[in-house]
């Protein structure tokens, strides 16, 4: 690669960071992982020789900075050594005692028999929301309803949930979040 060509890959990389970081966050999963790699791919210009000419600054960038996070993942990931293995295997379990069973699975039956007595549409959109996580305006999409009547159908379900799991030891021990994006 010519000087100009690593200069303007650069100048490339600058102008057009946080598209590029954002893009890469999307592949890597980490915000902190997409700035390094892409700190890296800076330092790489220098040495960098494409095979054939940089038609797409942005996709040779994306891709170098993408390869440089994919070495480093493999490069830092631990595996567990036999001794590790085996320590981990010597764990008990205290919360796996016979009397939580029981009971978590006498409130997983409580719940399913409020469930049971919503109304479909409520019970469908509580387990999107609850379940499958969905935002109130994907439900609201999916069931072809306004947002608001999402946030009313969603909280006369949870009224009714809670009410019928009042006594049960999920509610004791604080247990009664699922996964819920906003």
């Amino acid at each position: 690669m010519s000087m100009i060509s690593a200069a303007l890959l650069r100048l490339r990389l600058i102008t057009r960071y946080a598209e590029l970081r954002r893009s890469l966050e999307r592949i890597v999963g980490s915000r902190d992982q997409a700035s390094a790699a892409l700190h890296e791919t800076w330092l790489r210009l220098d040495v960098a020789k494409p095979a054939s000419p940089v038609l797409n600054p942005d996709a040779y960038l994306l891709r170098m900075a993408a390869r440089i996070a994919t070495d480093d993942w493999r490069r830092n990931r631990e595996l567990l050594g036999e001794d590790e293995r085996e320590d981990l295997l010597q764990v008990v379990d205290e919360t796996a005692d016979p009397q939580r069973i029981v009971a978590a699975r006498r409130d997983v039956r409580t719940l399913e028999a409020a469930m049971d007595e919503l109304p479909p549409r409520q019970r469908a959109i509580l387990a999107a929301a609850r379940v499958d996580g969905l935002l109130n305006a994907e439900i609201a999409e999916r069931f072809q309803i306004s947002v608001a009547m999402v946030k009313k159908e969603l909280a006369a379900a949870m009224r009714h949930c809670r009410e019928r799991l009042a006594g049960t030891e999920a509610v004791a021990n604080g247990d009664l979040v699922g996964r819920r994006k906003f």
